[in-house]
């Protein structure tokens, strides 16, 4: 039996026989050709919506955390001491991820409270008054105890304005911090007691928005 050979552009030799079996003529189109095209069009459907459904669901929720993160208390010096604070003085400083605000009262007396107000986060440094025991907010007028952090008013200036930032935002205490005097007889730094994992805390929470893009526990972002 007698068999032709196409040229090398296909590794499998063929019956020339079978070769013009099957051609097919111009305009026509074989029954089995047909059948192959359409299991592919299928096949292809089905990778597709395996594919978005698989998506689906691997969605992740829009807010998850890694790990619950207990709270650390220690001592964190200042670096300042007791005596280089004159009466009605603020100094602010950050203790281990903590912004905090340490000063004394009208008599003298050291206290030490979060710098940023509960309103809308305005540094208390930045031209906080203190009266008496209370210290006021440089932007709003709000006013605090520093040794209770107990709210005293709320956003009271400008004239309305004021007043109506206040509704916008649920009124908050201000955070007080334990503080006191360390060394030998209160002649050492003036010592805060912080959450060392505070920071830490507060970065284990994830969001997972349109844009994709997480905070990691480090402060860093994907």
């Amino acid at each position: 039996m007698e068999v032709a050979f196409l040229a090398p552009t296909t590794n499998v030799a063929q019956p020339a026989a079978a070769l013009r079996q099957s051609t097919v003529a111009p305009g026509q189109q074989s029954a089995s050709g047909f059948g192959v095209k359409a299991a592919a069009v299928a096949s292809c459907a089905a990778a597709a919506v395996g594919l978005a459904s698989s998506r689906k669901r691997s969605k992740t929720a829009a807010r998850y955390t890694t790990q619950t993160i207990l709270p650390s208390l220690a001592w964190i010096k200042t670096g300042v001491k007791a005596s280089e604070l004159q009466p009605k003085q603020l100094k602010a400083l950050t203790l281990a991820g903590n912004d905090v605000l340490i000063g004394k009262t009208e008599a003298g007396a050291l206290f030490c409270v979060g710098n940023l107000c509960p309103h809308i986060g305005t540094p208390m440094s930045e031209g906080a008054d203190v009266i008496g025991d209370v210290i006021v907010c440089p932007l709003h007028g709000s006013s605090f105890k520093v040794t209770t952090g107990e709210l005293l008013d709320w956003c009271v200036s400008p004239p309305v304005i004021g007043p109506l930032t206040g509704l916008i935002v649920e009124k908050k205490n201000l955070l007080v911090f334990e503080v006191r005097q360390g060394g030998f007889l209160g002649s050492g730094d003036v010592e805060v007691l912080v959450d060392t994992n505070a920071k830490k805390a507060y970065e284990a929470w994830y969001w997972k928005g349109l844009l994709d893009a997480q905070g990691k526990d480090d402060g860093t972002y994907y």
